[in-house]
């Protein structure tokens, strides 16, 4: 009673300011987090797997507000443009545009091949003003665009010169006039052509595919790219970095291009292509985030990265057991071990799925490739047997033909003993007249023999 007596003598003015005190206190908590929280994926521009939507007349995976188009293909972890095939071209391209002249852009890929040497072509990222992808030359897309690409080449030109090793990351502007050459000073109209390297910090080599046969790669090894464009300050950034299980590596920056005029508005894409060296190119997310009032785009990232890695261990989580649920104090220990092991677990079976995944995706376009062989080599061999069958019959004909011509041959001999036994002589009208009816035989058996080499051999 005494307690509650001096609550109710308690000044009102310190009362309100008891009240009030720890209200601020939590707005001014939640000002500051909010000032450091990363700015959320533009969805519209942006995918992350898993892809779950199936598409209910094809059968097919399929990604709201993206297009697949060429050999890419969406599987549940990951997209892949193309497969370890020859001369393929794939892409997956935006169907919304974008508008902004401040971004972020974070992309997952994984580039891999059974080949440690031989391998190629590569793949491109690009923010263009086009919104339809057409089949180029140009990592699986048209020449002479308008716009930004990005390009991670992996082969090796080795009939052309440059200065600088492979695989070669590089970004060019383009306004749509000026043609592509790949990795080569040839002696064209520079003011009509675009080479890589050519604007200033605008490539570097990095060498961001992994080789299949090593043991320490599997298909949780991924490289991380980073791009943020400022139109206020005309700067294009790029960041790359290596992941493998449990590991983040360094940041490596490769470029950093001023005086960088974009689009003020275009359409985000990614294309790859092979030739006759092959790679698998995939893709586990494509995330644009806008960096308005950002001033530092690096950190924000980073955070945005926590952020990422944070909500994964509260999916995790969910597997600990809460302390109200530990009834008998004995079992504290093999309950928790008991979640660190289903922790381990669901590791481990996430992991399975990919690499299941990624293997039968391999084993699609091998049995593809090897259908395709063997189809082809069918056919020669239907193509080569019915030849065969031809010469024969033909060979055949040209015996027959020779046998009645030896024979007719050996009448007229015998008819000519007999003509001169008989006669005695033979007079210059009967030898010509003789002379003229072996020529016609000739003639008319070397027609038949024309006529016969064409219904047999044409």
């Amino acid at each position: 009673s005494q307690r509650q007596q001096r609550r109710r003598d308690m000044p009102q003015s310190h009362a309100s300011t008891s009240r009030t005190r720890p209200l601020v206190l939590a707005a001014g908590c939640f000002a500051a987090a909010a000032a450091q929280a990363p700015g959320a994926p533009i969805m519209k521009h942006s995918f992350m797997a898993p892809f779950e939507a199936v598409n209910d007349f094809t059968g097919m995976r399929v990604i709201s507000d993206w297009e697949l188009g060429g050999s890419a293909v969406a599987h549940r972890g990951f997209v892949r443009l193309t497969a370890e095939k020859q001369s393929q071209k794939g892409w997956i391209a935006n169907r919304n545009s974008f508008e902004g002249g401040e971004w972020s852009l974070a992309m997952e890929l994984r580039a891999t091949g059974e080949s440690q040497y031989l391998f190629g072509d590569g793949l491109a990222i690009w923010f263009t003003t086009a919104y339809d992808v057409i089949e180029g030359p140009v990592f699986g897309r048209e020449d002479y665009w308008t716009g930004l690409g990005i390009f991670f080449d992996t082969f090796q030109n080795v009939d052309q010169q440059h200065h600088h090793k492979h695989p070669y990351i590089y970004a060019m502007v383009n306004d749509g006039t000026q043609h592509y050459v790949p990795d080569a000073e040839k002696k064209l109209d520079k003011a009509k052509q675009i080479l890589p390297g050519a604007h200033d910090n605008s490539g570097c080599s990095f060498d961001f595919r992994y080789n299949e046969a090593r043991q320490d790669v599997s298909v949780l090894n991924h490289t991380r790219v980073h791009i943020t464009y400022s139109a206020s300050q005309r700067r294009l950034n790029l960041r790359l970095q290596q992941t493998s299980v449990g590991h983040d590596g360094e940041w490596y920056q490769c470029l950093e291009a001023k005086d960088v005029e974009l689009p003020s508005s275009g359409y985000f894409a990614i294309s790859s292509a092979t030739g006759d060296l092959v790679d698998n190119h995939d893709i586990m997310h494509f995330v644009v985030r806008g960096t308005e009032g950002v001033d530092n785009v690096d950190q924000d990232h980073q955070a945005w990265l926590d952020q990422q890695k944070a909500l994964a261990a509260m999916q995790q989580s969910e597997l600990d057991l809460r302390p109200a649920e530990a009834v008998q104090r004995d079992y504290a220990r093999a309950l928790a071990a008991h979640t660190a092991s289903l922790k381990a677990l669901s590791a481990s079976v996430d992991k399975l799925q990919q690499q299941m995944e990624f293997q039968l995706a391999s084993i699609q376009a091998g049995v593809a490739i090897a259908r395709t062989t063997v189809d082809d080599k069918a056919n020669e061999l239907r193509e080569v047997k019915e030849r065969v069958e031809k010469e024969s019959s033909s060979a055949k004909v040209i015996s027959e033909l020779k046998k009645d011509a030896a024979d007719e041959m050996k009448q007229m001999k015998t008819e000519f003993k007999e003509a001169l036994k008989s006669g005695g002589g033979v007079s210059s009208l009967s030898f010509y007249f003789l002379l003229l009816l072996i020529v016609a035989l000739g003639g008319v058996g070397y027609n038949r023999y024309r006529k016969i080499m064409k219904s047999h051999l044409l």
